[in-house]
């Protein structure tokens, strides 16, 4: 089970020193007598190309950079698990909130070289934010501008001091996420969007060795902070062009890890090889169906409540994961991931959750002035309701399974619907125009607490707020929410969005959303999984720092 995190590690006004900078258990259990150095980890990468480009700091980050830039060569201040709620720590070794949640303070590592073998301080961390709000086109997550960050001065070699313009403990995650670059290197660089950065120079783990658009190969750095990790000597990354051919190669045991979500993954690859074939697929984040709530029918509430009502969570998420993957049904009706309803969704909301009832859809809609007439929804005026569009990603097999069964269960209360299969291009597009009717598609956020999935689900911005709903109440919440270190106020502020999302229906959890996360225990063990989850699952080729905490932590068998 999935365990949560109390909101105090975002917004202590304390110093909170996290320990070292490793995953949980790893020094016990992973440094036993038997562990054995060497080995090159061979990564699959299915639908990608490996583009000529090591930039750390590039607008796009996955789509226009080399998978490991972010994971082997780079490092950012710490890592944030998802999965287990805690904070690692890698360049920073702790962090203190002052000033009412307006001034944040960090604890740089000591000690730490670049991989040329000069010497990395809190300079080079200032340097960087402060790069990026001389080059704002590489300022994805808005530090400078949606986060409000007024300055960022390095106090000393070991203390870096961020000031806010006002009250944002929530930007903790985005701050501690950067990637560091060495100033005395990229100050000279004048313009960072397109630079490749051909040599690249960090203080992660691994050491750029041979490129192609295929594959590309990292070497273990001899001047890596960490000391006696990596255990690994190296890292291949293949870019293959199907899912079939990332799972064909784990099952050849020709590689040792993928995120392919495999078809039926328990029949079609664990039962192969029961000894060496797993996976883990740790959910952190929701599938929603979105409904369009500036079209009618969708702008009226019991419209949507009836739809709501009528979708059974359980068998879409069977037939879509085969059971793998948990239906959205319970709590997370509230938008709430799995993994968070103990700590932020109170049981006096049970009175207001919707569950699979078709027979109460049949009245709310009744109730509502809807009538079926001859196997179609009629409105109050009388007038027939259109088929309407369930919009997915083309080929996307889980999404249309669920569109599928979604359609199949709301046929009966005379409502009709057809597949819309776009290529991602225009998937996304009508998504942040709102030109669709309905649409499968995942949450926006999966951080720390609820906070960050309902300011990207109702906190009105048009690239996530897909179902166009937001209320005066909700603002004011995520407001207080940002502005605040009292864990009781913020619980009080996410209860009335929680109350907000179960009344008026805007989106509707459908199943759990998990990094898929393939591996083989052929040769290399020591992965990450339900009983040590010391990553989330994330990409072998992400930028986020669980990609680095498994290279750090993957041995030889």
């Amino acid at each position: 089970m999935r365990k949560t995190r109390l909101l105090a590690v975002f917004t202590s006004s304390a110093a909170v020193t996290l320990g070292l900078a490793l995953g949980p258990a790893v020094d016990s259990a992973h440094a036993a007598p038997a562990l054995r150095y060497g080995g090159n980890l061979h990564v699959v990468m299915p639908w990608v190309t490996i583009p000529d480009n090591f930039n750390p700091l590039n607008p796009g980050t996955n789509g226009a950079t080399a998978g490991g830039t972010g994971s082997a060569i780079y490092e950012d201040l710490m890592y944030d698990n998802t999965y287990t709620g805690s904070l690692t720590p890698v360049l920073a070794t702790a962090y203190a909130w002052s000033g009412g949640g307006t001034v944040l303070t960090l604890t740089i590592r000591s000690g730490v070289k670049w991989s040329n073998g000069s010497k990395f301080s809190a300079s080079d961390v200032a340097f960087t934010f402060n790069y990026l709000k001389q080059y704002p086109a590489l300022d994805g997550n808005g530090m400078w501008t949606k986060q409000g960050l007024t300055s960022v001065v390095a106090k000393n070699a070991t203390t870096v001091v961020l000031t806010f313009a006002k009250p944002n403990v929530v930007a903790l995650p985005y701050v501690v996420q950067q990637l560091i670059v060495p100033k005395a290197l990229w100050s000279g660089i004048t313009d960072p969007v397109t630079y490749t950065n051909p040599k690249p120079v960090g203080t992660g783990p691994f050491l750029l060795g041979q490129y192609s658009p295929t594959q590309v190969t990292y070497n273990k750095n001899p001047h890596y902070w960490a000391a006696g990790r990596p255990y690994i000597s190296g890292i291949t990354m293949t870019a293959v062009k199907s899912n079939d051919t990332a799972e064909l190669l784990l099952l050849n045991g020709d590689a040792a890890t993928t995120y392919d979500a495999i078809t039926d993954p328990n029949a079609t690859f664990v039962s192969a090889n029961p000894a060496d074939n797993h996976y883990w697929w740790p959910v952190n984040a929701l599938n929603f169906l979105y409904l369009n709530t500036t079209q009618a029918p969708f702008n009226n509430v019991a419209f949507r409540k009836a739809i709501a009502e009528a979708i059974n969570d359980n068998v879409v998420a069977q037939r879509a994961y085969y059971g793998a993957i948990p239906a959205g049904n319970g709590p997370v009706e509230t938008g709430v991931t799995n993994g968070q309803d103990a700590e932020w969704v109170p049981s006096t909301l049970s009175s207001l959750e919707w569950t699979y009832n078709p027979t109460q859809a049949e009245s709310t809609l009744a109730a509502a002035g809807y009538k079926d007439v001859n196997g179609s929804l009629e409105n109050s005026s009388g007038t027939a309701l259109p088929t309407f569009n369930i919009l997915v990603g083309a080929g996307w097999t889980d999404y249309i399974s669920m569109a599928q069964t979604i359609g199949e269960e709301l046929q009966p209360l005379g409502i009709h619907t057809t597949i819309d299969q776009q290529p991602y291009s225009t998937y996304a597009a009508s998504e942040d125009a709102a030109t669709y009717n309905m649409v499968i598609s995942w949450s926006n956020a999966n951080n720390a607490n609820p906070y960050y999935e309902y300011d990207t689900l109702v906190g009105g911005n048009v690239d996530t707020d897909w179902e166009r709903y937001t209320s005066a109440a909700d603002t004011a919440a995520l407001n207080s929410f940002a502005s605040t270190t009292s864990l009781s106020t913020q619980k009080a502020d996410m209860l009335t969005i929680e109350k907000d999302i179960l009344t008026n229906v805007p989106a509707i959890a459908l199943t759990g959303r998990p990094n898929f996360f393939d591996y083989s225990t052929k040769y290399f063990t020591g992965w990450p999984s339900a009983a040590d989850p010391y990553n989330a699952g994330e990409a072998p080729d992400s930028f986020l720092g669980g990609a680095e905490q498994m290279y750090l932590n993957v041995h030889l068998k």
